[in-house]
């Protein structure tokens, strides 16, 4: 069945992203320069606005709805999040998403709403005729799936606006995918904390006359150790095909780099910090930098995350957000059950490096009893059984070779 699976989504894959560079060549002539549903650009969730927007590689987060899709794949349990942000002029945006298992991947799902408080309306003469009314949203349906040597993900957005009698409608779908790099090893291997991904965003219908904001985005996470962690994201709008390779027109002002880093103790509180390279690098013309802190809470089997985060918008002035998130895991892991689970993690290595290899995955899996989320648990003992599987293999052939040796002597 996870075969048959497998299978489908890279065959459903494929064909979305044929029809996206389909897609891409038929409206590159077409474009104006210009795009419609700019909201789609306003970044979601505090903890990638804590960290600049650098989130296209991230893993085991809900955002990835809206950075990368296939980000969804590597999620361990259910999860709902609530987003609210404190725009320019009285603006707001407001954003729900859950994300739950399905068919061995993760289904997400998110509804962003961006809008105005109702403002006058004004004939020539200057006389109130009544008021205005302008918001513009856009509902999600994401999905990842976990390939073992990759994951991949896809999006599909309806996009509604309205302003005061005027109603546009329009639709859109992402394509991403997220690599991990990994090497066979019960060390704690750098290299198996390094991910690599990538996304085309807003992919669709125009937005009345106007394209949609297409974007490609770039990026990779790096988590130096346990607490400490770095992203960075490459961006390019690309309104017009030629914004991807025109750097005399297009290209130097679309493209945005992005940094961020996040330092978290015991999963308990976390400090970020973003900074936002605009504008082609120009002194004085972009540069935006944010900063966020984030607090988990455990009640029952449910962990609470309150997360908030401030960005500098230049002249805009100052963005704040603040984003509430809840997490359905089967088992609360305590300090105390960190600590217990970390021990026994060394005793594993211990025994590994004692080349007690039964010993070892012992100590691994009450590692994982204590803390099923420790990091690359489940990798470690599964490179551990492979190597007594591989083991046997060699005792069975050693065997064998010894049984026709003495035919041969015979």
């Amino acid at each position: 069945m996870q075969l048959m699976i497998k299978k489908a989504f890279i065959m459903v894959f494929s064909a979305v992203i044929l029809l996206v560079l389909a897609e891409l060549q038929v409206r590159a002539a077409g474009t104006s320069g210009i795009s419609g549903a700019d909201f789609l650009e306003i970044g979601i969730g505090s903890r990638p606005l804590g960290m600049g927007e650098a989130f296209t590689a991230e893993v085991n987060d809900v955002n990835a709805i809206y950075f990368n899709p296939a980000g969804l794949g590597s999620m361990k349990y259910p999860m709902l999040s609530m987003n609210h942000q404190e725009l320019i002029t009285d603006t707001r945006l407001e954003n729900i998403s859950a994300a739950f298992p399905l068919y061995g991947g993760f289904l997400g799902v998110s509804n962003t709403m961006f809008w105005v408080p109702p403002f006058d309306k004004i004939d020539i003469s200057g006389a109130k005729t009544g008021e205005v009314t302008y918001y513009n949203g856009a509902a999600t349906a994401a999905y990842g799936y976990d390939l073992e040597f990759m994951y991949v993900g896809g999006a599909v957005k309806y996009v509604y606006q309205r302003i005061d009698t005027l109603f546009v409608h329009s639709a859109a779908v992402d394509i991403g995918i997220l690599k991990g790099l990994t090497m066979p090893s019960p060390f704690e291997a750098p290299i198996r904390n390094f991910h690599l991904g990538l996304c085309l965003q807003n992919i669709g219908t125009k937005a009345k006359d106007d394209p949609l904001p297409r974007t490609l985005r770039i990026g990779m996470s790096y988590k130096f150790t346990k607490w400490l962690g770095l992203n960075i994201d490459v961006i390019e709008n690309f309104i017009d095909i030629s914004d991807l390779y025109d750097f005399t027109y297009g290209f130097d002002e679309s493209l945005r780099v992005c940094a961020g880093v996040e330092a978290t103790y015991m999963e308990l509180v976390s400090l970020r910090a973003g900074y936002q390279f605009v504008n082609g690098w120009e002194p004085g013309e972009g540069g935006n930098y944010s900063m966020g802190i984030g607090l988990n809470y455990v009640v029952s089997n449910v962990t609470f995350n309150i997360d908030t985060s401030y960005a500098d918008a230049g002249v805009f002035g100052a963005v704040y957000t603040i984003n509430i998130s809840f997490k359905l895991i089967p088992k609360v892991v305590t300090i105390q059950d960190r600590l217990d689970a970390e021990y026994y993690y060394n005793r594993g290595i211990k025994s590994f490096v004692a080349n007690d290899i039964e010993s070892a995955i012992k100590e691994f899996k009450t590692c994982k009893d204590y803390n099923p989320y420790h990091k690359n648990i489940d990798r470690k003992i599964e490179d551990l059984e492979e190597i007594i599987r591989l083991q046997q293999e060699n005792i069975k052939l050693d065997i064998e070779l010894k049984e026709l040796e003495k035919e041969d002597n015979r």
